[in-house]
């Protein structure tokens, strides 16, 4: 959502295991989708692709025969593409401000608004991809910066980055709507949701994990992100002229949690 997530890095926070071992753990107890085996960015450069998916000799849904397909997709591969989409939007963005300012053209800024921005007007207007091209939206540098540094620290799953994007725009947009209807036209993008999302799951699977916050403060994962969790839910009702979405923010981590619940009752 509009503003960045803390920046962290996953430290180990047992010394008889490895980092790597944790996270291979994590996101290899049940498949779901395109889980790499470890989440931090070194791996990426270790070779191979995603899961793979084996033992099982009945046959395959075309979700499954899809689902394998991206899996086979290498890491790295995963992790630049949703890192030059959102650069690639964001020059986009500073693009269409600049014709703006130069020529009073806002052509392009009501193509950013209209496809890269969630809200009410777009959904109602049947722009239901912006639930998801949202997630990929910045305008702001240090907005962008901060979320794709915790992408490139924290090498999501593809399906879980989208999934959870989609979650968080959906949860602000029914609560601006719904609940706080002081501001029933917001607009929201960013990436941030969907990270948030990734860090809760990891934190419900790894409670203990240590965290770095803004790269400094240690800390455990649970007490981070149930930090952020009730500063953002707090904040959705009581900071309603900032420009941070904390309501996407909140339904980012429980998209999270809700997948965490998801594959620990095994349906």
């Amino acid at each position: 959502m509009h503003a960045p997530p803390p920046s962290t890095l996953l430290t180990n926070a047992r010394p008889s295991a490895s980092l790597t071992s944790l996270l291979r753990t994590t996101f290899h107890s049940r498949p779901f989708s395109t889980s790499s085996p470890t989440l931090v960015r070194p791996t990426y450069y270790q070779g191979g692709g995603g899961q793979r998916y084996g033992g099982s000799r009945r046959p395959q849904s075309p979700w499954e025969s899809w689902r394998q397909r991206l899996d086979a997709v290498p890491n790295a591969y995963v992790l630049w593409t949703l890192l030059g989409v959102n650069i690639a939007v964001f020059f986009t963005w500073q693009y269409g401000t600049s014709v703006w300012q130069t020529f009073r053209d806002p052509s392009w800024l009501v193509f950013l608004n209209k496809n890269f921005t969630v809200s009410w007007a777009n959904i109602s207007s049947g722009r239901f991809w912006t639930l998801l091209t949202s997630c990929f939206s910045h305008e702001g540098t240090g907005h962008i910066v901060m979320n794709m540094l915790s992408l490139y620290f924290i090498a999501p799953a593809m399906l879980a980055f989208l999934g959870n994007g989609i979650a968080a725009s959906a949860f602000s947009l029914a609560f601006h709507h719904f609940i706080d209807r002081s501001r029933m036209n917001y607009t929201s993008h960013g990436a941030s949701g969907a990270v948030y999302g990734i860090l809760s799951y990891f934190a419900a699977r790894n409670p203990q994990a240590t965290f770095l916050l803004f790269f400094v403060i240690p800390a455990p994962a649970w007490a981070i992100v149930s930090g952020i969790f009730f500063w953002d839910l707090y904040s959705s009702f009581n900071s309603r002229r900032g420009r941070t979405d904390s309501a996407g923010h909140v339904g980012g981590i429980t998209a999270g949690l809700l997948w965490f619940f998801r594959r620990r009752l095994g349906f």
